[in-house]
């Protein structure tokens, strides 16, 4: 049996004809209810999470050539609640966004429809977002030597000159690479698209 709260309003979901037993509502708290018959006697949902954002799972009948099949879908809770208690003010406004950033607090008072623009400035000012850049700028770049073409074509006339006096050690060296690399680079099994005469 559900308890409602005092305010919790809820609105059946429209599945379509090919439902299967159950019948499904949502509530302006987030909340999802299973039932045959009577609401009262339905069942509260738990839902999973995709992205850290509860979803309701559900299957659907659908005709293939082989027969009926059950398909298995899914919709986000926050994008149910917004679409069954909240009215879009213009077309653009295609998602929804959580004012507080808690993607679990579905209540429709956390939930507002935007556009993308609006979306990614919303974002912008998202705390998760603001510590992952604070800790980015903390941490140090790698320092790993990587070659470009230009370093590669210079390395093959060095490596290929028949005057050359220097070691492939030293060379490696002077090029910031290990030998194996080197040697992986004159024998054509790494960078073999770069050539000297290019």
């Amino acid at each position: 049996m559900i308890k409602s709260y005092w305010d919790e309003e809820w609105k059946e979901i429209d599945l379509g004809e090919d439902k299967l037993r159950y019948n499904y509502a949502v509530s302006n708290y987030g909340r999802i209810v299973s039932y045959s018959d009577s609401l009262e006697k339905g069942r509260l949902l738990k839902g999973s999470l995709v992205d850290g954002y509860p979803v309701f799972r559900y299957k659907q009948f659908y005709k293939s050539e082989n027969g009926t099949r059950i398909k298995n879908k899914q919709i986000f809770i926050h994008k149910l609640v917004a679409d069954s208690f909240r009215k879009r003010e213009n077309d653009d406004q295609q998602f929804v966004i959580h004012l507080d950033y808690n993607k679990l607090n579905n209540h429709i008072d956390n939930l507002k429809w935007t556009s993308k623009r609006e979306m990614e400035l919303h974002q912008q000012t998202n705390p998760n977002v603001l510590l992952a850049r604070e800790k980015r700028k903390e941490t140090k770049p790698y320092k790993g030597h990587k070659l470009n073409a230009t370093q590669v074509k210079r390395l093959k006339k060095k490596i290929f000159d028949p005057k050359r006096k220097t070691r492939l050690k030293i060379l490696a060296k002077q090029f910031g690479i290990s030998e194996m690399q080197l040697y992986r680079i004159k024998s054509g099994e790494n960078w073999a698209h770069v050539t000297i005469e290019d």
